[in-house]
């Protein structure tokens, strides 16, 4: 698996409002960390990527790394430059995924915190 490009479909959906598409890549019972707060709500997270209030029109990643936890689990991290109408963001974007049933990785834990 490509973890990177799954990252970089991920922000994609992100920018775009692509709420199916973190309804398959989500586990049932994720976890969403950012500096606004924490979420375990499923239908809340992906609310919230439906309604898209603040959209990314910009986000490249950089000093990608992937960390293999198990044969069913990695940890992917990587530097985000995120542009928006709020202006520009640094983050470090770090997203734990696991190997479901059907051979798909979803994403259990992801966190974005900001460079300091």
């Amino acid at each position: 698996m490509d973890f990177i490009e799954l990252s970089e479909r991920a922000w994609r959906a992100n920018r775009e409002g692509d709420a199916a598409f973190y309804d398959g890549y989500l586990t049932d019972e994720p976890v969403a960390i950012s500096p606004w707060g924490v979420e375990t709500d499923r239908e809340t997270i992906l609310r919230t990527f439906a309604e898209n209030e603040n959209p990314y029109t910009r986000t490249e990643q950089s000093g990608h790394r992937v960390v293999q936890l198990s044969p069913t689990s990695v940890v992917h991290t990587a530097r985000v430059e995120i542009d928006s109408a709020r202006g520009t963001m640094v983050v470090y974007a770090t997203t734990t995924m696991v190997l479901d049933a059907s051979g798909d990785w979803r994403a259990a834990v992801f966190q974005i915190t900001p460079v300091a």
